[in-house]
């Protein structure tokens, strides 16, 4: 990593502390809409969706730290990364995903 991207890495951890912050509003709307509709409780899932990106949003900061502090290779590496950020960020964005589509895909098939 470059000085530049060092310096700018830790702006990834507000996108991903706003992605929890708008899980937890759509958990609420659909709640409200689940509520009005007699729809089973799936928005609990966008719990599990935003435990999920809080992981990602500790890896996004200990790969920063550790950019920072220069720690050995093998705490930087491309594996290290894609198990402390991205894939639990894949997966809780995919479960977000879905339970959003369970509750407001009504508004895909009106027009």
């Amino acid at each position: 990593m470059n000085t530049l991207q060092i310096l700018t890495s830790h702006l990834g951890l507000i996108a991903l502390g706003s992605t929890i912050y708008i899980i937890q509003l759509l958990k609420a709307f659909s709640r409200r809409i689940g509520e009005v509709t007699k729809m089973p409780a799936y928005y609990r899932w966008f719990d599990a969706g935003s435990a999920l990106i809080a992981v990602a949003f500790l890896g996004q900061a200990f790969l920063c730290s550790a950019a920072l502090t220069g720690q050995p290779a093998m705490l930087l590496s491309p594996t290290f990364a894609l198990c402390i950020l991205h894939l639990p960020l894949a997966l809780g964005a995919g479960i977000t995903l879905v339970i959003a589509f369970i509750y407001w895909g009504w508004l895909i098939h009106e027009h």
